[in-house]
């Protein structure tokens, strides 16, 4: 009796060791087949080029505006969620933004927000022609510039908080908030800062046009790129920190903040920067053409980004190449990377792409992308300083 219950026992243990066995190779053949960075999910064609950034809302819901006059919502796997026509004017389209509440913000021929199924929830129609993504307050004031010399502040409802007159033409580019709730963005000739209420706090005078949205570093540096090739470094007083000299314009690339301090961005002179926090050269990284997407830094370091060229690129944090994909034509659009690794970017080539990659979720700094967030506040919060 006791024999066998001895075998019983040895051969119980031997199952649970084989058990043990499979499960453990099974694991490793899951690794081993899991689809390598860089490789692509979906990619969803669109009705006109993509250069602006696509969206994340909290349910995973992928939304972006191409150049064919709809806002897009798509769902996670890559198929049409819904679309919303607003705008019989081509090539005028912002990045969206999302609120808290889900409601969507984008500027075009009008400023809109539209309900998450899709449907508008309201129209400001007392400003024409917005190509700049709003930003959004703690309180949920929605702030963005428009090309006719005015800078605007709205309440949640759609109504008019303050604007603020622009001394120095349009207003192009997407406003910065502060974790004290200093707005700062540019007009072609200066960099403001507000406050709260509307009124002046300081005025830059910048060496030709401002020509990227600003980054917010976490001791509240900002920081911006002009049409001389400067990237800008100013204290939150308004006083000038230090200034980097790339090689030729940097437009529309706004700068992206990296978990060490480097700030990244890109330039016309076919270029990829990383710049230390004292204003020295890191590294630079040479692409086929032009950079005009703005970069973001995944959980991992890994630094992605577009370029003329038509290829996407991510970078290791030394600055080397890590791996690259091709589209059918220049990748302008700035990437947006969700919690479980994919990459969502636009392409001339009309399509919005799903990649792979090795980063689960932003880098936990100041500013690691366009407009700081995946929903394109372009707020820092206090968590961040």
């Amino acid at each position: 009796m006791d024999n066998t219950i001895a075998r019983l026992c040895l051969g119980g243990l031997a199952l649970t060791l084989s058990v043990l066995a499979i499960a453990e190779g099974s694991s490793g053949l899951s690794q081993v087949t899991q689809p390598a960075p860089g490789t692509l999910q979906w990619r969803f064609q669109a009705g006109g080029p993509l250069s602006s950034a696509p969206a994340l809302g909290a349910d995973g819901t992928i939304y972006f505006l191409p150049w064919d006059s709809y806002l897009y919502a798509l769902n996670p796997d890559g198929t049409l969620k819904w679309r919303f026509y607003h705008t019989e004017v081509f090539m005028i389209s912002s990045s969206p933004t999302i609120g808290a509440d889900g409601t969507i913000y984008f500027g075009s021929d009008y400023f809109y927000a539209v309900n998450p199924d899709g449907t508008l929830k309201w129209s400001f129609k007392d400003v024409v022609t917005v190509v700049s993504a709003p930003a959004l307050g703690a309180d949920g004031t929605i702030y963005f510039g428009s090309p006719f010399f005015f800078f605007y502040a709205l309440n949640p409802d759609g109504t008019l908080k303050w604007r603020f007159p622009i001394e120095g033409g349009s207003v192009s580019f997407s406003p910065a908030v502060g974790a004290d709730g200093t707005i700062y963005f540019s007009s072609e000739d200066y960099f403001y800062a507000l406050n709260p209420d509307g009124t002046l706090k300081w005025r830059f005078n910048v060496e030709g046009f401002v020509d990227s949205s600003p980054a917010v570093g976490a001791d509240g540096t900002i920081y911006f790129g002009s049409s001389r090739g400067h990237l800008y470094a100013l204290n939150p007083d308004g006083t000038l920190k230090w200034r980097f000299k790339a090689e030729s314009w940097i437009f529309a690339s706004s700068p992206a903040i990296g978990i060490d301090g480097a700030i990244y961005f890109g330039s016309e002179d076919h270029y990829f920067y990383a710049i230390n926090p004292d204003g020295t050269l890191k590294w630079r990284f040479q692409t086929g053409d032009y950079i005009q997407s703005s970069p973001a830094v995944g959980a991992d370091g890994t630094i992605y980004f577009g370029s003329g060229d038509g290829y996407f690129y991510a970078l290791n944090p030394d600055g080397t190449l890590k791996w690259r994909f091709q589209t059918g034509k220049a990748v302008l659009s700035s990437p947006v990377i969700n919690a479980n690794g994919t990459i969502y970017f636009g392409s001339n080539d009309l399509y919005l792409y799903a990649l792979n990659s090795s980063s689960l979720g932003l880098a936990n700094s100041s500013w690691p992308m366009f407009q700081h967030d995946p929903r394109h506040t372009g707020r820092v919060s206090r968590s961040n300083r």
